[in-house]
């Protein structure tokens, strides 16, 4: 017994460790198609044009978290039953998530053509009028798209619950790689469109994702492929009874990270959307790193708990702490050469202000500090408590920000500072709950 709990956790770390150590790889690849990706789509359009972009589609991409917590629910049930062998369970959580998410993409695309054709984007986004476009057709054109792909990404849920994050990265690196393929081919052959745009970087995703989705059901993940025989309403309500409070964690993140365009966008004007986002994205590095480190532990968390595995747990935190210690010094060492980084990356045509640029090197680290322990309790599905302080700091976000960034004059580092103090719970709560969880597991 004691050998099998030994391989259980080496096997388990083993995998953790491969997976971060493929994923590095992929993300670096990663990395400089999407630094290529921004000089190369402002050159397309403008910076005006591209921060009407970058609004339009945060604000269509909120559909990827309407999923009502089925993909996280998923993710963490699907885990479970691989982990106790029940295949049969396991093709019933795929089978009923695949119709659920399926059903509930027709009505929401239903419900935005209905809609869509009483919004008028130019006026509710102060969109210059130099900028000729019909933008009722590109937001019709994303939402059609992004709600098939709203369906396919179900596989990434599926990838995920089989401690393979990795491969949910080479995947995402393949579509921006043809994306900035697409778009080098754009920039050589037509002018500059919003609606060339718009298809290029809806589309590309779905068919990648969606020869993915054949490749996985016919072959690895054939067992547990979905079927609608295996459709089975009693375990919709397991997953959705977890899957609604992971939900709501995801409106509270679409409150503080998608809102922020548009706020800037309305508050201030859409050229500003441009700075922050290239500032957002130069140490979302950090983020990105330390999300590759993390990403194996979810699942990995999961089987480790319901193993009785605590040590590998209190080990893991541990060492995630040592990590995030250097992304730190990391952290510092781009805020120092952020200038020149940024001169480098987009030119000179874009000035970013110092001050954004300290305040979004501080909300990253503060993010990260807190995913440490977010991950645990992600894992392990104890996620009420995240979810009750999330929802008051998504009440209080957009007051804060309006308060901070226009009311004191604070501007769009007003709008950061907002979003580090609504993000509260991951850096004074939650250590504090991931203690507490596995001292009182251990006493069972």
């Amino acid at each position: 017994m004691l050998f099998l709990k030994n391989h259980d956790i080496n096997t388990r770390s083993a995998r953790a460790a491969r997976n971060i150590l493929v994923s590095f790889i992929i993300k670096s690849i990663s990395v400089l198609i999407n630094m290529a990706l921004v000089p190369l789509t402002i050159h397309y359009l403008s910076p005006a044009k591209y921060g009407v972009w970058l609004t339009i589609s945060s604000m269509l991409g909120w559909i990827s978290f309407f999923d009502i917590g089925l993909g996280h629910g998923l993710r963490n049930k699907l885990a479970e039953a691989l982990a106790r062998g029940e295949m049969h369970k396991a093709k019933a959580y795929v089978s009923t998530a695949y119709f659920s998410i399926t059903i509930l993409c027709c009505f929401l695309f239903l419900t935005f053509v209905v809609i869509n054709n009483f919004l008028n984007w130019n006026q509710l986004l102060h969109i210059p009028v130099q900028i000729d476009e019909n933008m009722r057709a590109i937001t019709f054109v994303l939402f059609c798209t992004f709600s098939i792909q709203f369906i396919l990404q179900l596989i990434n849920s599926i990838l995920l619950s089989n401690q393979q994050p990795a491969r949910v990265s080479l995947y995402n690196m393949v579509s921006n790689l043809l994306v900035l393929i697409a778009i080098a081919v754009l920039i050589r052959y037509t002018r500059e469109s919003l609606m060339h745009i718009a298809f290029v970087f809806s589309f590309i995703p779905v068919l990648v994702l969606a020869v993915v989705n054949i490749y996985y059901f016919r072959s690895p993940f054939k067992d547990f492929a979905p079927s609608r025989k295996e459709i089975d309403f009693q375990v919709l309500r397991e997953v959705l009874s977890l899957g609604l409070k992971f939900f709501i964690i995801q409106i509270s993140v679409l409150v503080f990270f998608q809102t922020s365009n548009f706020l800037i966008c309305r508050f201030f004007s859409p050229e500003l959307v441009t700075p922050y986002n290239i500032a957002f994205r130069y140490f979302g590095l950090i983020t990105m790193v330390f999300s590759i480190i993390t990403a194996p532990y979810w699942s990995a968390c999961t089987e480790a708990y319901m193993k009785q595995d605590l040590g590998w747990i209190r080990t893991s935190l541990k060492q995630l702490f040592r990590i995030w210690l250097l992304l730190v010094a990391a952290a510092i060492a781009m805020l120092y050469f952020s200038d020149y980084a940024y001169r480098f990356w987009v030119g000179d045509q874009i000035h970013i202000d110092f001050r954004i640029s300290f305040f979004m090197m501080l909300y990253t680290l503060v993010v990260s500090f807190g995913n440490i322990y977010i991950i645990v309790l992600n894992g392990i599905g104890q996620i009420r408590l995240q979810m009750l302080v999330n929802v008051i700091g998504m009440l209080l976000f957009i007051p804060l920000s309006y308060y901070l960034a226009v009311t004191l004059h604070m501007g769009i580092s007003g709008m950061i500072i907002a979003t580090i103090i609504c993000s509260i719970y991951g850096t004074a709560i939650a250590p504090f709950e991931v203690k507490k969880l596995l001292l009182n597991s251990a006493k069972v």
